[in-house]
């Protein structure tokens, strides 16, 4: 299938914090009263940085994938939904972005030529790699949108977890907090539940993701019988 590379590595980064998580699990006071050991507090706050760095893989992989196979179907320029010229013409808008006051409607033209051509560009599966390294759900919604996907529904608790381990583990990587201190306050059945909310919100990403290629939601409706 077409993304199981994908979902064979989630579950394997998942696993692996699963398996984190019972250790920290395990060195906890089983009275809740009781005092925490400071290196249990380290292990929870370290949490956060392993939890965002197995959504952050997954959500990469996801994206370079669907990239990745849309461009083997070497589709003509013209052939894409609108929204889709975003990755299909990414070097045009750059250069378009970059050029000078007197080169602006040279260029202009060239994107708009470019984007009603019949060429078959290679897409770059990498394109997203700067804007991937924080992946807030702010950032998800930007990346669904240059897909020319339909909106995703968030609930809420989704939206305010994926926010939280994004914020707490860059508190934790760029020092700005102490991962005793942003381990402190949730014991592991909270860490737990954080755990999985993350792996269903992956999943119903790749799902989306998947549905969009199968689906071939990216070609004008007309072309599609273009494309098998």
């Amino acid at each position: 299938m077409s993304y199981a590379v994908v979902r064979s590595k989630t579950v394997t980064a998942f696993n692996e914090i699963q398996v984190f998580l019972n250790f920290i699990a395990s060195q906890e006071p089983r009275n809740p009263q009781d005092p925490t050991p400071l290196e249990v507090k380290v292990m929870r706050g370290l949490f956060y940085v392993h939890l965002y760095a197995a959504i952050e893989l997954s959500v990469s992989e996801m994206t370079q994938q669907t990239i990745l196979l849309i461009n083997s179907k070497s589709v003509k320029n013209n052939h894409y939904i609108t929204k889709f010229n975003t990755i299909s013409v990414i070097d045009k808008i750059k250069s378009l972005k970059d050029s000078s006051y007197k080169n602006l409607i040279p260029k202009s033209a060239e994107l708009f030529e470019e984007i009603s051509s019949r060429n078959v560009r290679s897409l770059n599966e990498t394109m997203f790699a700067n804007s991937l390294q924080n992946i807030w759900i702010k950032t998800v919604e930007e990346l669904v949108n240059a897909f020319g996907m339909k909106p995703i529904i968030f609930q809420a608790r989704e939206r305010a977890t994926i926010d939280e381990i994004v914020d707490k583990r860059n508190s934790v990587a760029h020092g700005r907090e102490k991962a005793s201190f942003v381990g402190e306050r949730h014991r592991s059945i909270i860490l737990r539940t954080k755990l999985n909310i993350s792996q269903a919100f992956v999943q119903k990403l790749i799902y989306e993701f998947e549905d969009y290629y199968m689906q071939k939601k990216f070609l004008k409706p007309i072309m599609k019988k273009h494309y098998p």
